[in-house]
């Protein structure tokens, strides 16, 4: 039974048959999915953002992202969020990597892509965004991981992913 809807989710109460055959009522955000995006310059620099977020209340350090619009292709929501955010557009889009955002609230899925050969375009933000893009050298970025300066998940997962894999990605020009 939906709940509540909205643009980006909705709100579901439903049953579940478990594997051991009890059956649960659980309450969950269904999701369309979303995009990360690490947007490299060169080698070695990024592109991040700071971002106002009003349901924290604070400015947090991520890497452009975005929710997948109905019937969108999730590539093409890459290169849509890359623009929108950051104003570059990507000639060299890959994906690396799907994960579950929070499997015990939600079905939302995050898929992650490295853009690189960008060229320069300009920011078209929402309404409600308050962005500001910025430069970086990946290892500074981990290093704000590390730090504890970068609280966003899907940012830190990402960069700590990249920073494992990184001579791998280079070796399959992924970067």
């Amino acid at each position: 039974m939906r709940i509540f809807s909205s643009q980006k989710f909705d709100v579901i109460i439903d049953k579940f048959s478990l594997p051991n055959g009890k059956e649960v009522e659980k309450a969950y955000v269904k999701h369309r999915g979303s995009v990360v995006i690490v947007p490299f310059l060169d080698k070695e620099t990024i592109i991040m953002i700071k971002q106002y977020r009003p349901i924290v209340g604070k400015w947090l350090y991520e890497l452009p992202a975005g929710t997948i619009e109905e019937n969108e292709i999730e590539e093409n929501t890459a290169k849509r969020e890359l623009e929108e955010e950051i104003g570059y557009k990507a000639n060299n889009l890959k994906k690396l990597f799907s994960f579950y955002v929070s499997p015990g609230v939600t079905t939302e899925i995050m898929h992650v892509y490295i853009a690189k050969d960008l060229v320069k375009t300009s920011q078209h933000l929402e309404e409600y965004e308050i962005i500001e893009p910025f430069e970086i050298k990946l290892g500074d970025a981990i290093k704000m991981v590390l730090d504890g300066k970068i609280e966003d998940g899907k940012t830190m997962l990402t960069l700590l992913f990249i920073s494992q894999k990184y001579q791998e990605l280079l070796t399959l020009q992924l970067i």
